[in-house]
């Protein structure tokens, strides 16, 4: 099953990807927006990573205007790999060597006939595994590090912005 999300900037190409989900009888939860009125894209990005960090969800993919603040929010989320494409060779690299469980994209910087072919290629390319798995487990072992620590407000680490 996938999620699939957009803020106010992205909504307009869901749509188009979700015809192409449908085309290809690709099962799928649509988690919003539906409107063009502002909402926070953090809110979207967090229902669909969170959903495929739980296991809820095998894959997502999140449109915003660029997919840059989709990315990045949903890369805050624990065995997240989400990545923003903007052409079929990256769709394809996303998921080959980095097993990429999560698809971003801009629909104000990416075409719609680009798009389809984004997804399509995005759903259709197998992780290769190999060289490509051991790097993904340094990745995990960051995850899994002491030095993983909420930035303070600011930017920073905690411990420097820390007055007694």
């Amino acid at each position: 099953m996938l999620a699939i999300g957009a803020d106010h900037g992205g909504v307009h190409l869901k749509e188009v990807v979700i015809h192409a989900l449908q085309v290809h009888h690709v099962p799928f939860v649509d988690v919003g927006t539906n409107g063009e009125e502002s909402v926070d894209y953090p809110d979207f990005a967090a229902k669909v990573a969170s959903g495929v960090a739980n296991g809820d969800f095998d894959r997502g993919i999140l449109i915003c205007g660029t997919g840059i603040g989709m990315s990045i929010a949903a890369n805050k989320f624990y065995g997240v790999r989400a990545a923003l494409c903007h052409n079929t060779y990256t769709a394809r690299m996303s998921r080959a060597h980095n097993d990429a469980n999560i698809l971003v994209l801009g629909e104000r910087v990416t075409g719609v006939g680009v798009a389809e072919e984004i997804v399509n290629i995005w759903l259709e390319t197998p992780f290769e595994g190999g060289r490509h798995a051991r790097r993904l487990s340094k990745l995990h072992v960051h995850e899994n590090s002491e030095n993983q620590k909420v930035a303070a407000p600011g930017g920073g680490h905690p411990e420097e912005n820390r007055h007694e």
